[in-house]
C-alpha cells in the first residue's frame, strides 16, 4: 500500500497527515461544497474526496496559505500522487507561496490541520 503525506502546522505535536492513496478519488481546489466551492475558499483550501466504502462521501479539507501565481495546490497534490506510483510514501511539499522577481521561491505554502466531513 502507498500513502500521501501532507505536512501540517504542528497541532498537539502532529506535523503531518497521512492518507492511503488508493482511497483518494478526487483532489479539488476549494472546500467540499458541491458542485462549487464557497466563494472565498478556492485559493486557500483544497479538498480530498475519499472512497470510504459507504454510501456517503468522506472529504478531508485542508486550509492553506495562498499559493504564488502560476501554482495550483490541487494540481501539485495530484502530481504528487501520480508521480510516485511505486513508492510507499509520496510527500507534498515545496509549493511556492511567494516568489522573487527572478522566480526564486521566498516562502512556501503551509497547511493547517484538516477538517473531516
Amino acid at each position: 500500500m502507498s500513502y500521501l503525506e501532507i505536512p501540517i502546522t504542528a497541532v498537539n505535536g502532529q506535523t503531518k497527515y497521512v492518507i492511503a492513496k488508493d482511497k483518494i478519488m478526487l483532489v479539488r481546489q476549494g472546500d467540499a461544497t458541491l458542485p462549487n466551492p464557497t466563494a472565498g475558499t478556492v485559493g486557500t483550501t483544497v479538498s480530498l474526496f475519499l472512497d470510504s466504502g459507504l454510501a456517503t462521501q468522506e472529504v478531508i479539507t485542508f486550509t492553506h496559505t495562498q499559493a504564488a501565481a502560476g501554482f495550483n495546490v490541487a494540481d501539485i497534490i495530484s502530481d504528487t500522487i501520480t508521480g510516485n506510483p511505486g513508492g510507499i510514501v509520496a510527500k507534498v511539499g515545496g509549493i511556492p507561496a511567494t516568489v522573487s522577481a527572478s522566480g526564486q521561491a521566498l516562502s512556501f505554502v503551509q497547511f493547517s490541520a484538516p477538517v473531516l466531513a
